[in-house]
């Protein structure tokens, strides 16, 4: 499948906003982040974005539940996905419309890893894309109206909606296998959140073509009302007993988003971004975050974006995005995103090599890079099998042999550490305040990143390979869920109790 892309090549127009700020000392960050000056690589659960299940907020919607990104720190604003802009000082807070809050707080729910909440069995015909941007923006309103959160996702740009879809199957599994969910939860049907629109009104005349596959249209009358009810998640019977005193099971909540009187307090109306993918429309997510951002910083779109350059394998594409990063290329890094996924830091491409700036090279040389390929959902991942960078003259090496890994450290010869030690190692850093059992799950769980080795995914599109950070994300959170048993769930409930 083609995409219209920047540059004015093909490519796939396509929510993530993943830019990450350049960092002062250390390596590049993993996955798909922007270079660090100097020093050498971090390795392990370090060097990725946090990971973590969201948390639950007084609406029952999961908070920071993302890994940390945002657009260059230069008059940009926090990320309404809880990504946090990685270097400077932090921006000042701004709002950015209701129903980007509506849409981001769906993406969260399903996208962000939180399977607890989704809705009814949702339409096969919702993905089908419209024949104008103006359709595709009136259709996820109404997926919204319906109150099917699955429908929602599903409306959105294909590689949006495969995001989520992937996610939110490989995470229930897991929560299920945890028994955290109960066995009969299904990713489609699980209920806890509800959407409900009325009198949902676009200014069609009002809307803002950017290029042949970008289209801004204006919201201006309306109300989004969301309602949670945490009676419905299907927790297992253990889990509602241990939290059920700080998890409200008795009431569900309601908040309301007026979207006629925030047009009329910010004077202008909402925009809701709707792109081309091959000949039909879907709105995305994504570029409607970004659009609100730049209406928020007054910046314009640019008039043409970065093309993206994908390399002939996964094994290429991690290699490329890391010489990328260690030779400060902020364009060659964006490029080596998935035009798919990563389309709308393609089109922001120039602005956003504009705000942030000259960047200075590592001075750092990749020497050897050898990795292990295994496939996963969505694509390839990409594992550190040995990896040796030369910096300022020194040589560090990073080696994994089966579940041990060897640094070959300048002067200072080799260490290793396997992964059988890492409970030991966790007592005896922890000291005798912490509990035997917490070290236990830390070393079980630090032992099975170790095991499974730590890597990149790499996505295919129209035969190229390109490195994907939101599914790299994804993997390491499920390498993470992965090293829980039931019994350590068991165990972190004592704790709690305690």
């Amino acid at each position: 499948m083609s995409y219209p892309g920047g540059g004015g090549s093909q490519w796939q127009p396509q929510n993530n906003p993943y830019g990450q700020q350049p960092q002062q000392g250390g390596y590049p960050q993993q996955p798909g982040g922007h270079p660090q000056q100097g020093g050498y690589p971090q390795t392990g659960p370090q060097g990725f974005p946090q990971q973590g299940v969201p948390q639950t907020g007084p609406q029952g919607f999961p908070q920071q539940g993302f890994p940390q990104q945002g657009f260059p720190q230069q008059g940009f604003e926090q990320q309404p996905y809880g990504y946090a802009p990685m270097g400077g000082e932090p921006p000042k807070k701004k709002r950015t419309g209701l129903v980007v809050t509506a849409v981001v707080a769906v993406l969260l729910l399903i996208g962000g890893g939180v399977t607890f909440f989704a809705l009814q069995k949702s339409d096969p015909a919702a993905n089908a894309g419209q024949d104008t941007p103006e359709v595709a923006a009136k259709n996820l309103i109404e997926q919204l109206g319906s109150g099917d959160v699955v429908g929602i996702m599903a409306s959105l740009a294909p590689a949006e909606a495969a995001l989520s879809k992937d996610y939110m199957e490989s995470m229930t599994n897991e929560m299920k296998r945890l028994e955290i969910l109960k066995p009969e939860a299904d990713p489609n049907k699980v209920t806890g959140v509800e959407f409900k629109s009325e009198g949902i009104k676009f200014d069609e005349a009002k809307a803002e073509k950017i290029n042949d596959h970008l289209t801004i249209n204006k919201l201006v009358e309306g109300k989004i009302t969301i309602t949670s009810d945490a009676s419905k998640i299907p927790l297992t019977d253990k889990l509602v007993d241990a939290i059920g005193d700080d998890l409200n099971l008795t009431s569900s909540k309601s908040e309301t988003l007026d979207i006629t009187a925030e047009v009329q307090k910010r004077g202008t109306p909402i925009g809701i971004a709707s792109i081309k993918v091959g000949d039909k429309w879907y709105p995305s997510a994504f570029y409607t975050i970004a659009n609100a951002v730049l209406e928020e910083e007054k910046l314009k779109w640019p008039q043409s974006g970065f093309a993206p350059e994908g390399a002939s394998s996964p094994e290429d594409a991690a290699k490329s995005l890391v010489n990328a990063a260690l030779d400060a290329d902020l364009k060659k890094v964006i490029a080596l995103l998935p035009p798919d996924e990563a389309g709308v830091l393609q089109d922001l491409g120039p602005l956003l090599l504009e705000q942030a700036g000259r960047m200075d090279k590592t001075g750092a040389k990749l020497d050897a890079l050898e990795t292990d390929v295994k496939d996963v959902a969505g694509g390839k991942q990409v594992t550190v099998k040995k990896v040796s960078v030369t910096a300022e003259g020194e040589t560090l090496t990073i080696s994994r042999d089966g579940d041990c890994y060897s640094v070959e450290v300048p002067r200072q010869g080799t260490q290793k550490l396997c992964a059988d030690e890492i409970t030991e190692l966790v007592q005896q850093q922890g000291g005798k305040n912490m509990p035997a059992e917490a070290a236990e799950i830390i070393g079980r769980v630090a032992g099975s990143v170790m095991k499974t080795g730590v890597g990149v995914v790499a996505t295919e599109v129209d035969g190229k390979w390109y490195v994907s950070p939101i599914r790299s994300y994804y993997e390491l959170a499920l390498t993470l869920f992965r090293g829980f048993e039931p019994k350590d769930v068991d165990a972190l409930i004592e704790l709690i109790k305690k």
